[in-house]
């Protein structure tokens, strides 16, 4: 064989290998925000939220004694009526995550705030204090009034 064809036919060989090589995918290294988008999704999955409208929200409440209700509303609007039995944790509070991963989360809570959408947003938080089960009331103390249940002041 001709030192020639020999070179080509090694050059033509590796060539091929490189390309091969080339062509496997390396192992991807994840950025730090991908890797809490994935830890967020991990925690969402293991967190049960089941939405309720206020007459659903009442009559869980009169089943379950030991559910813990969660008003996110400001003071000011908690002292203007509540469900009975409510704690009041403030959502707009700058400490308002931390008062929640104080809380067992084991238990069943029930959210709510005034129409509906600080409770929706406030849901994160509690996924992300590994709750496992939410009880959401969609429609907020707005629909609960509307629906003519009770509150204390």
């Amino acid at each position: 064989m001709n030192k020639k064809l020999f070179i080509m036919m090694v050059v033509g060989t590796l060539s091929a290998c490189s390309q091969a090589n080339n062509s496997v995918a390396a192992p991807k290294s994840h950025t730090q925000e991908e890797v809490q988008v994935q830890q967020v999704e991990q925690k969402a999955v293991e967190t049960q939220i089941t939405h309720l409208n206020a007459n659903e929200a009442f009559e869980t409440i009169k089943a379950r004694p030991d559910l813990v209700i969660i008003d996110v509303r400001t003071p000011g609007e908690f002292a203007g009526g509540h469900i009975d039995g409510a704690i009041n944790i403030d959502f707009r509070n700058a400490n308002f995550a931390s008062h929640i991963s104080k809380l067992d989360g084991s238990k069943e809570y029930l959210i709510h705030c005034r129409s509906g959408g600080r409770s929706t947003r406030s849901l994160t938080t509690f996924k992300d204090a590994g709750f496992s089960h939410i009880l959401h009331m969609d429609g907020g103390m707005i629909g609960w009034n509307k629906s003519g249940l009770p509150t204390v002041k």
